[in-house]
């Protein structure tokens, strides 16, 4: 016998919309964090919007907008090698570490 009691949690899962709000959290989760270490870097480099702008060959606002919400993998790599780094995603599969960036197996 379950007695188990139905929490807010429980409740907020059979919502017809709980797909799209577990999704439309994790995405601004994503955007929060990755705009936070972004603005940590540039900023521990000392390295101004307008100085990544002419990296970029893009305008200081589309920088700003690209630091708030990078949005992809694709402007992600461009922040970061405006910077003087580079970015690699990595995924570990069956003792594998794969970049999904470049295809290499290390």
């Amino acid at each position: 016998m379950n007695t188990r009691k139905s929490t807010v949690l429980d409740e907020w899962r059979q919502a017809p919309t709980y797909e799209r709000d577990i999704t439309e959290w994790h995405e601004e989760f994503w955007t929060t964090t990755v705009s936070y270490y972004l603005n940590r870097l540039r900023k521990r480099r000392k390295m101004t919007q307008k100085k990544m702008a002419e990296v970029l060959h893009i305008s200081q606002p589309g920088v700003c907008q690209r630091l708030k919400k990078p949005g992809n993998i694709a402007n992600l790599a461009d922040l970061v090698q405006a910077m003087g780094g580079r970015l690699d995603v990595i995924a570990y599969i069956d003792g594998e570490a794969i970049s999904l960036v470049n295809g290499r197996i290390t």
